[in-house]
């Protein structure tokens, strides 16, 4: 009998998303959320009225690096890299 470790299946697909907030705890509307794959693809969303993204349809077992900006407001910590192997918010 051979036992074999189970590992992610690269087909797979995932979603990432979130919730950008301000330092009140509110969502911030309208900022730009770039999603950068290991693979090179770049997307880009924009949070809706109460700050939620998502990102459908991203390989999985990779990691990826998710950045935020606004014209409105600054971010301590801008950009963020996630370890994608289920979905993730």
């Amino acid at each position: 009998t051979v036992i074999a470790p189970l590992l992610p299946n690269k087909s797979a697909t995932v979603s990432v998303g979130g919730r950008i907030l301000s330092a009140s705890g509110r969502g911030i509307s309208g900022a730009a959320v770039t999603l950068f794959a290991a693979d090179g693809v770049k997307r880009r969303a924009l949070t809706g009225a109460f700050g939620y993204y998502r990102f459908d349809d991203i390989p999985a077992g990779q990691t990826v690096v998710v950045s935020v900006s606004s014209k409105r407001f600054s971010f301590a910590e801008s950009s963020r890299a996630v370890n994608v192997g289920d979905e993730v918010t």
